[in-house]
């Protein structure tokens, strides 16, 4: 994220953008390329062709009628497809999102993507894995209670979907004092006329945040509501073309708590294996 991105209104380029999907699409991508670098069944039956992935898959609750649009799934192989973004780049298969969403990787990356087998994008025929990925960028007060309806929304549509599934959400949350936001520059920012920067009171404000989405239900088990995985991290993203830096220490989860990357990591991996390694 730290790499601004052109093509938005007025000629400016941004980090991070609200109405982009962009933030969400590197964060599945980099959890799932983190799953296939780890010796799992979620990771050899990718590798085998048994399993591959969809972006924007629709799940649909049965006994609600409800649907909705999934970042990212692994799925039962499917027929190949073709995925065009919003820039009109076209994914075929899983290292293509790197060029299409412009996801920067260091050199060890670059190696094991490359010895990874090619990972065709394709139809869902069952989702083994559905994810969701959100970020809390500015806003706080209105971002809580909209995030917290999103993915709650979220695995209940999955699970009524697909009782099975793994349901996982991971949320960045910003902690930079300081944010300039897209939707309060519309206009081509310059020397001569600067963006408007918001001032954020923190932690206060990411912690707010993160003790909302720590409200989320979970489950330890099929046949009951609730993610089965939820994962967070903060971030000091002040959106002004200045790098992005992930924080290691608080408010961020530390190592051990059930929101802290290596146990989302593992519990998708975990119960992955306990429900679907005869696949």
């Amino acid at each position: 994220m730290s790499v601004p991105t052109s093509g938005f209104a007025y000629g400016n380029v941004w980090q991070y953008h609200p109405r982009s999907d962009r933030h969400s699409k590197i964060l599945c991508w980099a959890i799932l390329f983190d799953l296939l670098r780890r010796d799992s069944p979620i990771a050899r039956h990718i590798r085998a062709g048994k399993a591959s992935f969809g972006i924007n898959h629709t799940m649909r609750d049965f006994q609600h009628d409800r649907k909705k649009d999934l970042d990212f799934v692994v799925c039962r192989r499917g027929p190949d497809r073709t995925y065009l973004t919003s820039r009109r780049n076209p994914i075929t298969g899983f290292s293509d999102m790197v060029g299409a969403y412009d996801i920067h990787l260091d050199d060890d990356d670059r190696s094991d993507l490359r010895a990874l087998p090619r990972i065709p994008l394709t139809g869902v025929q069952s989702a083994l894995v559905a994810m969701e990925a959100k970020a809390a960028m500015t806003e706080f007060a209105k971002a809580r209670p909209r995030l917290y309806d999103e993915l709650n929304s979220s695995h209940l549509t999955i699970h009524g979907d697909t009782d099975s599934a793994v349901a996982a959400a991971f949320v960045l949350v910003n902690a930079s004092t300081t944010f300039i936001s897209p939707l309060r520059a519309p206009f081509h920012i310059d020397a001569a006329r600067p963006a408007p920067v918001t001032k954020h009171k923190q932690p206060q404000a990411a912690v707010s945040v993160i003790e909302k989405i720590e409200q989320l239900p979970r489950r330890a088990q099929p046949g009951v509501p609730g993610f089965d995985a939820v994962g967070l991290a903060t971030i000091a993203c002040a959106n002004d073309g200045t790098p992005v830096r992930l924080i290691s220490g608080a408010p961020s989860p530390q190592i051990g708590d059930a929101f802290h990357y290596d146990s989302f990591i593992e519990r998708i991996e975990t119960i992955y294996a306990a429900r679907f390694s005869g696949i």
